[in-house]
């Protein structure tokens, strides 16, 4: 991690901010959270706390620190525990999805979990408040959100260039890129932050940054029946869930005319994969799973 000035300014602030909330919260524990976290910062970049108290307690809100607004969200012992239960395990199954539901509601809550840092601790060799296990499950919860999110714009973009709305197409195509980007950086390890980060959390360097890789160009008169620039998102989310999930399994071959067109995309749950166009699931062992990979990586580059 590169400290650039500003950086080691808000954290500076981060720890005289804490010190106070300490003495305000006897018995609270106090974290730093966010993008500050993964050594992200810009000359603005406001400094985000968490207050964690054995009890609720009145939030203390924001405050200014030698000019840097600091804002402290206040969260109690068993809020936080209930948040940690979430990560016990990567439950969601393909006939029961109930889970999944609850723990998208409350992915923002899980990432400042996955990104918290104590300070004023008396291990200062401490990195993370969260166990591997859990991170790992954290990973897996965030990953199958990112492949849900690109689900849903893919059945858009389905609806769109059927319906001949192209210029709307070519928005949601842009916004699909991110998405894959963000899928992509969440299977290297890094948390799911605001899109904004993507270009430092895409570079292997902290002094260079890499650029949100482009989709190819969309043909959208043909999308329906014959889409081999779709072939690249297919592939690379592939590529991000075997990532997670890896399988030795030889590959085994797939009905590519059916399950290799527009819009169907992979997703792994906690019962095997499957491929989803819309409300179509169609599930898949790891031998063909890794054939339909394979499959899409030839279409992406004939």
């Amino acid at each position: 991690m590169t400290v650039t000035p500003w950086l080691q300014t808000r954290l500076d602030v981060a720890e005289q901010a804490a010190a106070a909330l300490a003495d305000e919260h006897p018995g609270a524990d106090v974290w730093l959270v966010g993008a500050l976290t993964e050594g992200l910062a810009h000359q603005h970049s406001d400094v985000d706390l968490l207050l964690v108290t054995p009890v609720p307690v009145a939030g203390p809100g924001s405050r200014l620190v030698h000019g840097i607004r600091v804002d402290v969200r206040e969260v109690s012992q068993s809020t936080v525990h209930e948040w940690r239960t979430l990560l016990d395990a990567f439950t969601v199954t393909r006939d029961d999805i109930s889970t999944f539901r609850t723990v998208r509601a409350r992915l923002g809550d899980l990432t400042l979990l996955r990104t918290a840092r104590p300070l004023l601790s008396q291990a200062p060799d401490q990195a993370a408040v969260l166990e591997p296990e859990q991170r790992a499950t954290y990973q897996r919860w965030a990953l199958a959100d990112r492949c849900e999110a690109a689900a849903s714009l893919a059945e858009d973009l389905l609806g769109l260039a059927q319906a001949g709305l192209y210029p709307h197409a070519d928005l949601v195509w842009d916004q699909l890129a991110r998405v894959v980007a963000q899928a992509e950086t969440v299977a290297a390890g890094a948390p799911l932050l605001a899109e904004k980060w993507l270009p430092s959390l895409l570079s292997s360097s902290g002094d260079r940054f890499t650029p949100v890789p482009a989709l190819p160009t969309a043909r959208w008169v043909s999308a329906a029946a014959h889409s081999p620039f779709f072939a690249s998102v297919q592939t690379r989310l592939a590529d991000t869930l075997l990532a997670l999930w890896p399988t030795d399994a030889a590959p085994e071959p797939v009905d590519e005319a059916a399950l290799g067109g527009f819009a169907w995309l992979p997703q792994r749950y906690s019962d095997g994969w499957f491929l989803r166009r819309g409300d179509a699931r169609v599930p898949l062992s790891d031998g063909r799973i890794r054939g339909w990979q394979q499959a899409a990586a030839r279409r992406a580059h004939p």
